[in-house]
C-alpha cells in the first residue's frame, strides 16, 4: 500500500481590507515608538575665490582665498565647517578657518590664463558649493574703472559756457592716484580732453553757437596701472537765447558743525520763478569732488552723509537745468567737521535702500572714510539679514593708505529661492533600514504572499494582480522615502518678503563700527 502525503499549496491572497489596515496601524506605531527623527534639511552654501594679487608673473607666488557664506536662518545659523579643495592642489584639501576662510598659494612657470576651482565639501548642516575663477598669469594687472560723465548747465543756451566734468571711479577696491587723459566725444567726434586731477576728475569747457541735440561721451585712456574705460551717452540739448528761464539755487545744512561720523544732510532749493517748478537733477560737490545726486520734487531735493573727513569743506549744490529752467550753483555753504571722539574711520552704503526680488541679489558700495591717517586692514560683515539671505563684500578687507582717502568695497546681497532641499540618506540608529522604511515595505510583501493549504480557484487571477499591484506600490513608496528623507517639510530656502534693517560692521584689530541699510525683498 502506497501513501501520498499532502503537500501545502502557496497562493497569492489579497489581505482583508480590515488586516491591511491594521497592518498600517501596527507599523505607524512602531514608527513613532522607535522615535526616529526626519533628518535635517542642508541649507545652501557660495563660494567665492579670490586671488592675491589679481594677476600674477610668471613663478610669482599668488594667493587663492576661498570665502564659504551659509545660508541660514537671519545669519544666526552656525558658520560652514569642513574643508575646500584648490584644483591647483586637487590632493590636499584645505580645512577653513573659525571665519568660513580657506586659503592655498600657488605659481606658474609660463604665462597664460589659468582656471581655478575652489570646491567645499559641505558638512551637516551646508550642501556643497564651488566657484571657478581665471588667473591671468604674465600681463600686467589693470584695475577695472568706470567713467561717469555730468554736463553742466544742460540744456544750456547758444552762446553759453558748458561744462563737461569726467569722473574716475573704480570696479571694486581703492582707486588710488588715477593719472592720465579723458577725450570728450560729440556724436562719436573728439572735441577737447582734459587731465585726469588729484580727485579723479577731469574736466572741459566750451560753448555753442548753434542750437541742437547731441550724444556726448567720456573716454578715459587708461595709465600704467588702471584699466581704459568710456561712460554712457549723455544728450546734450542747446537751445536759443531766451528760452530757458534763469534759476536760483540755495543749498542748508542739517548741522554746519558736525563730528566726524555724524550724518548731515544738506538740502537745496532751485527757484524758477512763476509757474512750475524746475525739475531735474542737482549734483552736491565737495570742492572738485562730487558728493552724490538728487532729484528734485516741487524744487527741493536732499543728499544725506556720514563719511565727511575731520576738516572744513566747502559744499556746493549743482542745478543741471530741464527743457524749461536753466541751470545754476549754490553759493558755497562751510561745513566744519571736527572729531571730539578720536574716531579713526567710519563706514557708510550706498545706496541705503537694496531692492530685491525672492532668489535674486543686489549690490551697494561700501566706503571707508578714514581719519588721522588711518592705514589698518578694515573686514566687513553683515548681521540681522531675514531667513536664508547672506552677503559677500569684494573685496572681503580694505587697507586705507594712510592719507585719509576712502576705500570702498562691493557688498552682493543674495536671497534664497523657492527650491526643494536634497537630504543625505539616513539609515537606523545601528546602521539598518529606518522603521518607516521597514513599516511600508512589510504591508506590500505581507500583501502579496500569504499560505495557505488549499488553493482558491475563484478570483484567483485578480487577487494576484491586486496584490502585486499593492506590493509594487509600496515598494515605490520605500525607495521614495530613502531617495528623499522622508518627509519634504522645511525642505524649501526661500527669503520671506519684507523689509528688514541689516547692519553692516566694520572690524579691526583694535575695534569696529558699523552702519545700516534696508534690505527690500519683494
Amino acid at each position: 500500500m502506497r501513501f501520498r502525503c499532502p503537500v501545502p499549496a502557496l497562493t497569492l491572497r489579497p489581505l482583508s481590507f480590515s488586516a491591511f489596515l491594521l497592518l498600517i496601524a501596527v507599523s505607524s506605531s512602531m514608527s513613532a515608538w522607535s522615535g526616529e527623527a526626519q533628518p535635517p534639511a542642508l541649507n545652501q552654501s557660495i563660494t567665492h575665490l579670490s586671488f592675491t594679487p589679481a594677476c600674477g608673473m610668471v613663478n610669482q607666488s599668488v594667493t587663492l582665498t576661498a570665502k564659504v557664506i551659509g545660508i541660514a536662518s537671519g545669519g544666526t545659523g552656525s558658520l560652514p565647517t569642513g574643508t575646500v579643495t584648490f584644483s591647483t592642489q586637487p590632493n590636499m584639501p584645505v580645512t577653513l578657518d573659525s571665519t568660513g576662510t580657506a586659503t592655498s598659494t600657488t605659481s606658474f612657470g609660463a604665462a597664460g590664463s589659468y582656471p581655478i576651482t575652489a570646491t567645499y565639501s559641505g558638512d551637516q548642516n551646508y550642501l556643497p558649493s564651488s566657484d571657478t575663477e581665471t588667473l591671468q598669469v604674465g600681463t600686467v594687472c589693470l584695475q577695472a574703472t568706470n567713467t561717469t560723465l555730468r554736463i553742466n548747465p544742460n540744456p544750456a543756451q547758444v552762446g553759453e559756457m558748458v561744462t563737461f566734468t569726467a569722473q574716475i571711479s573704480g570696479g571694486t577696491g581703492l582707486i588710488g592716484n588715477v593719472t592720465g587723459t579723458v577725450t570728450f566725444l560729440q556724436d562719436g567726434n573728439p572735441i577737447g580732453t582734459g587731465t585726469v586731477n588729484s580727485t579723479n576728475m577731469a574736466t572741459f569747457s566750451t560753448s555753442y553757437s548753434q542750437t541742437g541735440t547731441f550724444s556726448m561721451t567720456a573716454m578715459y585712456g587708461g595709465d600704467s596701472n588702471y584699466a581704459p574705460s568710456t561712460s554712457t551717452p549723455v544728450s546734450l540739448m542747446i537751445v536759443p537765447v531766451g528760452t530757458l528761464t534763469p534759476t536760483t539755487t540755495t543749498l542748508s545744512s542739517s548741522n554746519p558743525n558736525s563730528n566726524f561720523g555724524d550724518t548731515v544732510i544738506f538740502t537745496a532749493t532751485v527757484q524758477g520763478g512763476m509757474g512750475n517748478p524746475p525739475t531735474g537733477t542737482v549734483t552736491f560737490m565737495d570742492g572738485s569732488t562730487t558728493l552724490g545726486m538728487g532729484t528734485l520734487t516741487n524744487g527741493v531735493t536732499a543728499y544725506s552723509t556720514n563719511s565727511l573727513t575731520p576738516g572744513t569743506h566747502t559744499i556746493t549744490a549743482v542745478y543741471g537745468g530741464d527743457t524749461q529752467f536753466q541751470g545754476s550753483t549754490s553759493p558755497p555753504l562751510t561745513q566744519t567737521v571736527s572729531n571730539s571722539s578720536n574716531q579713526t574711520f567710519v563706514i557708510s552704503v550706498i545706496p541705503g535702500i537694496i531692492s530685491v526680488n525672492q532668489g535674486s541679489s543686489g549690490t551697494a558700495t561700501v566706503t571707508v572714510s578714514p581719519a588721522g591717517g588711518f592705514n589698518q586692514p578694515v573686514t566687513f560683515v553683515c548681521s540681522n539679514l531675514p531667513l536664508y539671505a547672506a552677503c559677500s563684500f569684494d573685496p572681503a578687507t580694505v587697507t586705507p593708505d594712510g592719507s585719509n582717502k576712502p576705500v570702498t568695497s562691493t557688498m552682493t546681497v543674495t536671497t534664497g529661492t523657492t527650491k526643494a532641499l536634497l537630504r543625505r540618506p539616513q539609515l537606523g540608529p545601528h546602521g539598518s533600514l529606518p522603521s518607516s522604511l521597514l513599516a511600508v515595505f512589510s504591508v506590500g510583501l505581507l500583501g502579496l504572499v500569504q499560505v495557505r493549504r488549499r488553493p482558491r480557484k475563484a478570483g484567483s487571477r485578480r487577487a494576484k494582480f491586486i496584490a502585486t499591484s499593492l506590493f509594487v506600490l509600496c515598494l515605490f513608496a520605500s525607495l521614495w522615502m530613502v531617495a528623499c528623507g522622508g518627509s519634504g517639510s522645511n525642505a524649501n530656502s526661500v527669503t520671506p518678503k519684507g523689509q528688514t534693517i541689516v547692519t553692516v560692521s566694520g572690524s579691526t584689530t583694535t575695534g569696529a563700527q558699523t552702519t545700516t541699510f534696508t534690505l527690500n525683498v519683494q
